[in-house]
């Protein structure tokens, strides 16, 4: 089979590999997201350098189809939960699986999608709708984390909420508030990318910088400075929530914070819940949020990522069978 493999920090390469043999149901790889933590494990970031050691086969933003398991399985075209959690601890069984301490991730701890093939265990895979296109399937995981965020950041009807960052997950979350009835405007530093955002219909206003105060703020980017522009983007009283994962230190503006009872809510990933939501609701995502290219263009791919070259949200990877 053909993988992409990260040998090295800033090396991938299109490879042959022996098909896995063990580890779970069998799957054949339809399509893949890039997500932001694979740019930055492929950049080899002071944070990303810490936890991951190449070589690795990235991708956990997959679309497959059964090809080995149980027989009601075999053929069926699903979407992965990458988290894999323990189910047994107190946060477990809480509901909150993304905080299980004995979780790991597929396409760090275990092989990922940017393989045509991979073994998982059969509780990590979703059924997906009839009817729709496979490699959409792929959009599942980002828009699960989206559901995270915007679940954190309460009842936005009626509100205005910004969102910092325009990359698929501040987009998925913006399309997700605009259908929860908020007013939804989004702040974006890239010229490129704001373009293509105006052109959304979900999107009230596209922004180079905030302006003003809102009553719900998502930081989709995780900066030192959209921390700041987040919380003095708040209104007394607002709430921010914080997705991006940019910085691993950030100062931090406590005053504001305590004087005008600003709420901050940390959200990670998603449950388990969320991603069957995720599931359920990735048919109606516009498909003009994510560009389709073979894994062939995958360094081209994930060069114009880097660059800011690429105006949609989301690219999706997609194995030619």
């Amino acid at each position: 089979m053909q993988a992409v493999v990260l040998l090295d920090f800033e090396q991938l390469k299109l490879q042959e590999l022996p098909p896995p043999t063990e580890g779970g149901v069998l799957l054949h790889v339809a399509a893949c997201g890039v997500c932001g933590s694979d740019l930055s494990v492929y950049k080899g970031t002071p944070a990303m350098r810490t936890r991951w050691r190449p070589p690795l086969v990235l991708g956990h933003e997959i679309a497959a189809t059964v090809l080995e398991g149980p027989p009601d399985w075999v053929g069926r075209r699903v979407a992965v939960n990458p988290l894999v959690a323990c189910g047994q601890c107190d946060l477990c069984r809480r509901g909150l699986s993304n905080l299980c301490p004995k979780r790991t991730n597929v396409g760090f701890h275990y092989p990922g999608g940017f393989a045509q093939q991979i073994r998982l265990p059969l509780a990590q895979l979703y059924p997906l709708p009839e009817g729709l296109p496979l490699w959409k399937g792929a959009l599942c995981e980002p828009l699960a984390v989206a559901l995270r965020a915007v679940e954190l950041a309460g009842a936005v009807l009626g509100r205005r909420v910004l969102v910092l960052g325009g990359g698929a997950i501040g987009t998925l979350a913006a399309w997700l508030l605009h259908r929860a009835g908020a007013q939804v405007l989004i702040a974006e530093r890239n010229p490129l990318r704001r373009a293509w955002l105006g052109k959304l219909a979900f999107i009230e206003r596209v922004l180079e910088a905030p302006d003003g105060t809102y009553e719900a703020v998502l930081d989709c980017v995780g900066s030192e400075q959209t921390l700041s522009l987040a919380v003095h983007a708040a209104e007394p009283g607002g709430t921010v929530v914080l997705v991006g994962l940019e910085a691993t230190q950030t100062p931090f503006p406590l005053q504001r914070v305590v004087l005008q009872e600003i709420t901050l809510k940390g959200a990670y990933v998603f449950t388990h819940s969320n991603f069957a939501l995720a599931v359920e609701l990735v048919g109606q995502v516009p498909d003009e949020l994510a560009v389709k290219r073979p894994f062939e263009r995958y360094q081209e791919t994930f060069d114009e990522l880097l660059r800011g070259q690429l105006p949609q949200a989301k690219a999706v990877l997609v194995w030619e069978r």
